[in-house]
């Protein structure tokens, strides 16, 4: 008989028994909570990045206006992909990052798609 799968996307797959994620295998049974976490310290960088920039650029030198630019459009990139969500699971143990995404909707899936998979063991 095959497992019901929760859920499938790239590296990840959860059924009522496993979470596989990349190379590593949890066992539902040993998961007591998950959790989804936001990493938000790359876009205070990225912020930071942007004022440096700017004032790297006020110089009003050629060079120093072109290494501002550069600076500005580096700290705008990480202001806006700066944000990491990852998926932490507690185990008697210990508590592990299982999952780690860019794409906070997808990590939210993620960490739903476990409780769901510790709901249905449980009720085993």
């Amino acid at each position: 008989m095959a497992e019901e799968i929760l859920y499938e996307a790239g590296v990840i797959k959860i059924t009522p028994t496993r979470i596989v994620s990349g190379g590593s295998t949890y066992a539902v049974a040993n998961v007591s909570s998950v959790k989804a976490l936001s990493d938000n310290k790359l876009q205070i960088y990225g912020v930071i990045a942007v004022v440096v920039g700017i004032a790297i650029a006020g110089q009003a030198k050629p060079l120093a206006v072109a290494l501002g630019a550069l600076v500005v459009i580096g700290g705008i990139l990480l202001a806006i992909f700066g944000r990491i969500t990852e998926v932490m699971i507690t185990t008697s143990a210990t508590e592990q990052q299982a999952f780690r995404s860019r794409n906070q909707k997808v990590a939210l899936e993620v960490a739903s798609a476990i409780n769901l998979a510790i709901m249905k063991r449980s009720a085993r």
